[in-house]
């Protein structure tokens, strides 16, 4: 029974494959790229909605965010005070297991080198509250001491050389503060969809604890992890947390806007909920487009092997009639059709698994994943995917072709024809089909010309040639940093060395408060403020708009001189934000800070710079003069006329000259802005990616079909040209119908593209014009593309003397 089914199959698959070599060359290549994109792209999507997964029971450990009111809207953020953790686990005894996090740099001394490190400082219930893995060590043991460090793998082997480690000890410098600690475990192999990837693990000790970001409400520390017994426990808790902020926090942070409710946020919901936070760069929608994308690549190729089926089958029309006359029936002839679809997706099968191997270290590179091919996984989707595919694909050509009537067929004197339904449905397939290239295509545009424009647009200030080193305090006193800070002033090349809070990139140190004029005290803008050094603002190229900049010879200017009412620069923002109406009015007036109340008078107005990410709200800036630096300054330097590694080399050894237990760190301002665009970079190239993939199936089907159709129209040609007509016409008349539904498709894909990057733009604050012309080239271009394509087939025929199409008829 079987093989009255299986031998015809085959005979008829490897009979069309051996006659039209070129028709099966372009499905199978359409099919395989097809299924590539699909589980390519489809392996991004698992990658980054499984973050944090593999951990055990993940679904029971969250983290507190703490919510602030800015400007009268309720603002979450992805951290929260530390001082909230003793109150939290009273308040609520449904927490079995809870440790506050917090990041922080640190040096490492090995009789080789010092190295800066980055440390999460953790509560001894760390593993019990996220259950990394140990390979080295006890996990319920590990951080209990005071003076224990747990590494990750890699550290282990950079400061050792080996694993086995436990019971080695580590210099460790924190803030100026030496320690020697005992390593007591090794962290195992983290997946890199995991939000926390930590190179060592440290207690926190009780200077830390003393410290203000573990004492004041006020202050952001890091991160609050906890584990519940079950979700309904973290229904309950969220639902009581604004009586817990009435109960414990303290009324006047309340009253600021600060701390009035807070969210308890699983953690596998953590990923993209950063992303909308600020705190990352992870995108749901994002990740989403490109899962359509490896979708509507697969349904592209669908949609070429339907075409060419269909065409392909005009010419089996007799075949059919004539197995039908000697018995077949039409279930013998759809089971064939649907064999022969199953066959041809399988052979495509192949290719697209080594496609697969080949994509994924190009993807990973370009979209900095850690993206491993799990065949287990992998296999049994790829021959489902081919299973699902095959049976579409051979589900409409096998039915329409055994619909066929055998005495119609075989009566007629010319090749059957599918019918006006049947051209509609091809005519609309081809539409989808280029519809789906041409927006994807313009949306990667879209997505490429605005992360060049976060490149190349104007902060506020010149971003070559500046140079940063982050946290400068760590190497003593104000005396010792501004004695470094002169012999930096000293290399050859550098023009400017200033002190500051804030780096570019929402790095350094960030301080924020609300303030108000002094003849508007209910006015109370939130403006973020530094204390800055000499020459800040020709470190940064910054302009003067009106006033003056800090004078030292001015003792009101420098707040560590005398008391009383201090000087202040604004920028033009903060000028906007106070209520001036110009930068002028601003000058003279006093302003008051709400933490301290203290009282500061403008004297200068400054340009805007954007310090920040260009998806954020630019913030308005109020700058203080400090003669000497105070905690949490990063030292910026300004150099021309020499290689930035020249700069970096002399720096070092200023450094090691100035600062020897301490590890050197210099970033360059080009490297901290680049974190600004450089994922929509990649993640426009991977759109371009899938766009070439999606124009390429669908002009090999458009060559494909053209070939076929032309060869039909030889008549008809003939006819046209016996009748007068010229080639000129006659190429005319079948390039346009070739072209119109690429023409209606572009419109289509245009606009969808359209709303789909105005409202993706909408997500940025400094952002491009959605201009017609990115969408108008991509069209003209496809357009050009798709005539090329078909222009020799069609010029052939359109060239062809009558005598001779017509004999061919």
């Amino acid at each position: 029974m079987l093989s009255r089914y299986v031998s015809p199959v085959f005979t008829a698959f490897f009979r069309q494959m051996r006659h039209h070599r070129l028709y099966t060359a372009i499905n199978i290549s359409g099919l395989a790229l097809g299924l590539a994109t699909c589980l390519t792209f489809g392996l991004i999507v698992r990658y980054e909605f499984t973050f944090d997964r593999w951990l055990t029971d993940a679904g029971n450990i969250y983290r507190l965010d703490a919510v602030n009111a800015s400007g009268g809207k309720p603002a979450e953020i992805a951290d929260a005070p530390f001082r909230v953790y003793d109150a939290l686990r009273t308040a609520f005894p449904e927490i079995t297991h809870a440790t506050r996090i917090r990041p922080d740099n640190i040096s490492i001394i090995t009789p080789d080198d010092i190295h800066a490190s980055n440390a999460l400082y953790v509560d001894p219930d760390f593993f019990a509250t996220l259950p990394y893995p140990l390979i080295r060590g006890n996990a319920a043991s590990a951080l209990s001491a005071p003076n224990s460090i747990v590494l990750s793998q890699e550290r282990a082997l950079v400061y050792f050389h080996t694993i086995d480690v436990i019971g080695r000890r580590l210099t460790v410098d924190h803030d100026g503060r030496k320690a020697d600690l005992t390593v007591t475990g090794i962290l195992g192999p983290v997946p890199g969809n995991t939000t926390l990837r930590p190179d060592m693990l440290i207690p926190i000790d009780s200077a830390m604890l003393a410290s203000p970001a573990f004492m004041q409400w006020g202050i952001e520390g890091g991160y609050l992890f906890f584990r519940l017994r079950s979700p309904t426990d973290a229904r309950h808790m969220q639902n009581a947390m604004v009586q817990f902020s009435n109960d414990h926090v303290p009324i006047q942070v309340r009253q600021n806007g600060e701390l009035r409710d807070w969210r308890v946020r699983e953690l596998p919901s953590l990923h993209f909920l950063d992303g909308t936070l600020g705190a990352s760069d992870a995108s749901r929608t994002g990740v989403i487009m490109l899962g359509l994308i490896g979708v509507l690549a697969l349904l592209s190729a669908l949609i070429n092997t339907i075409n060419l089926s269909t065409a392909r089958g005009l010419l089996r029309a007799r075949e059919v009639a004539m197995r039908k006359t000697l018995g077949a029936t039409r279930r013998d002839l759809i089971v064939q059709f649907m064999g022969e679809a199953m066959l041809l997706v399988l052979c495509a099968a192949i290719p697209a698994l080594a496609l697969i191997e080949i994509a994924i270290p190009t993807v990973n590179a370009l979209g900095g994943w850690d993206i491993v091919i799990p065949y287990g996984l992998v296999l049994p989707a790829l021959l489902a995917l081919t299973v699902v595919v095959g049976l579409l694909a051979g589900a409409y050509p096998a039915l329409w072709l055994s619909s066929y009537q055998p005495a119609r067929v075989l009566a007629a004197s010319r090749m059957a024809t599918m019918g006006r339904l049947g051209a509609i449905v091809r005519l609309g397939l081809v539409v989808v089909q280029f519809g789906f290239a041409i927006g994807l295509s313009a949306s990667s545009v879209v997505i490429l010309r605005q992360s060049v424009f976060v490149r190349d647009m104007d902060r506020g200030f010149e971003s070559s040639g500046l140079a940063f080193i982050p946290f400068i305090d760590n190497v003593g006193p104000s005396a010792t940093q501004l004695s470094l800070m002169d012999a930096f002033r000293g290399i050859p090349g550098v023009t400017t060395v200033s002190y500051f809070y804030t780096m570019p990139g929402n790095y350094g140190f960030f301080a924020g408060d609300y303030f108000s004029p002094a003849t508007m005290p209910d006015h109370r803008p939130r403006l973020e403020w530094q204390d800055i050094g000499r020459d800040y603002f020709q470190l940064f190229g910054m302009h003067l708009i009106a006033g003056r900049l800090f004078d030292d010879a001015r003792g009101e200017d420098d707040q560590q001189k005398g008391s009383g009412i201090h000087s202040a620069i604004i920028d033009v923002s903060s000028a906007r934000a106070l209520g001036y109406t110009t930068p002028e009015a601003a000058l003279g007036q006093t302003i008051r800070k709400n933490t301290d109340r203290a009282s500061w008078r403008i004297i200068g107005v400054v340009n805007d710079i954007r310090l920040k990410s260009a998806r954020e709200q630019s913030v308005p800036h109020v700058y203080f003069y400090t003669s000497s630096p105070y905690r949490f300054t990063s030292a910026g330097i300004r150099f021309e006329n020499r290689s930035k590694q020249d700069v970096k080399t002399a720096l070092q050894a200023i450094w090691r000259q100035r600062a020897p237990g301490l590890a050197f760190n210099a970033v360059l301002a080009t490297d901290l802005l680049s974190s600004d665009y450089r994922d929509d970079e990649r993640r426009g190239e991977l759109l371009a990616i899938g766009a070439g993939v999606a124009i390429f199936i669908a002009v090999m089907g458009m060559y494909a079909l053209a070939s076929f159709t032309v060869a039909r129209r030889m008549l008809e040609v003939g006819i046209r040209k016996t009748l007068g007509a010229t080639t000129g016409r006659v190429l005319g008349l079948l390039m346009g119908q070739f072209l119109k539904p690429v023409v209606g498709a572009g419109l289509i894909g245009c606009a969808l593209a359209w709303m789909m990057m105005r409202n993706w733009l909408s997500g940025f604050d400094a952002r491009i014009a959605l201009s017609p012309i990115y969408f108008a080239s991509v069209f003209a271009a496809a357009l050009f593309v798709a005539a090329l394509t078909v222009l020799f087939q069609t010029l052939r025929v359109a060239r062809a003397e009558p005598a001779r199409a017509l004999r061919a008829e």
